[in-house]
């Protein structure tokens, strides 16, 4: 099954606030436009970063990020639920997560920076900001194109997944992990914007015009959304939501999370293209 708004690089908008419904925890982040939360996200973890190992008080993150204590507060409860953020030590403390989201079936093959930038902290944050607004399993994937064209995991959001999939099969997790580009619909995103021979078949010429892809995941039950991500006129990898069957199916459902994914992967392409992040909103 192949399903694809234009694939081109998107228009970079600094703070371009998002439409998506849903939110990050009870607070509802998504609400509040997806770039102020990612914004907001990023400047929450950058603080925790900067002040060190160990708990920090509420007050001293807040102070660090630039945030009012009650937001700061609303956001570290939602990072808590990601796993991004633990809580140790004395009441009203939080720390870092240094590796939130990680579990052994998925083989640690990814160099830690690949040349395409996708890991790295803004990602992780825009993904974590994703899997809030929706509920789904959010994924990065790489581009590596030199021998047998691949797309790579390099980053992930799993929230209340996590336990679920690691009792998942060690083949698909595998599969989900990284695979040929031809393997599914995050894979096709990449092979409709590489501008070869491929790319001019007509199902990958209908998902460049429409600017993403729906079609079956590696996992038993799901399938996969996903989106192109630019560095400038380059395509360096996709963003992905793996779904239910049943979402897939329903036409309402299945555009609210393609909205979704489309406003990841232009909020990423702007940080691999401009090396910022829209700045935090107070």
């Amino acid at each position: 099954m192949l399903h694809g708004a234009a694939v081109t690089p998107p228009p970079m908008k600094v703070g371009e606030e998002g439409t998506g419904t849903g939110g990050m925890g009870t607070g509802g982040m998504g609400t509040e436009g997806a770039g102020g939360a990612v914004g907001r996200t990023l400047a929450i973890l950058r603080a925790l970063r900067q002040l060190g190992t160990g708990a920090h008080p509420l007050a001293a993150i807040s102070l660090r990020a630039g945030l009012p204590p009650a937001t700061t507060h609303r956001y570290l409860q939602a990072l808590l639920g990601e796993g991004a953020v633990v809580r140790p030590g004395p009441r009203g403390h939080y720390a870092y997560a240094e590796t939130p989201h990680s579990f052994s079936d998925f083989p640690a093959v990814v160099p830690a920076d690949p040349p395409t930038g996708l890991s790295s902290l803004p990602v992780r944050t825009e993904l974590i900001t994703l899997q809030s607004r929706t509920g789904q399993i959010a994924l990065a994937y790489a581009a590596f194109l030199f021998g047998t064209p691949m797309r790579v995991c390099a980053e992930k959001a799993l929230g209340a997944h996590g336990d679920r999939l690691s009792t998942a099969s060690r083949a698909p997790l595998e599969a989900l992990w990284r695979a040929p580009l031809e393997t599914d619909a995050s894979g096709w995103v990449i092979q409709s914007c590489l501008g070869d021979s491929t790319a001019t078949r007509p199902p990958l010429r209908r998902i460049r015009e429409n600017g993403f892809a729906v079609g079956p995941s590696p996992l038993t039950g799901r399938d996969v959304v996903a989106a192109p991500v630019w560095r400038g006129s380059t395509v360096a990898g996709a963003v992905s939501l793996l779904i239910a069957h049943r979402q897939a199916r329903s036409a309402v459902v299945r555009d609210r999370l393609v909205a979704a994914v489309l406003d990841s992967a232009s909020a990423i392409s702007h940080q691999l293209t401009c090396g910022v992040a829209p700045a935090p909103s107070r």
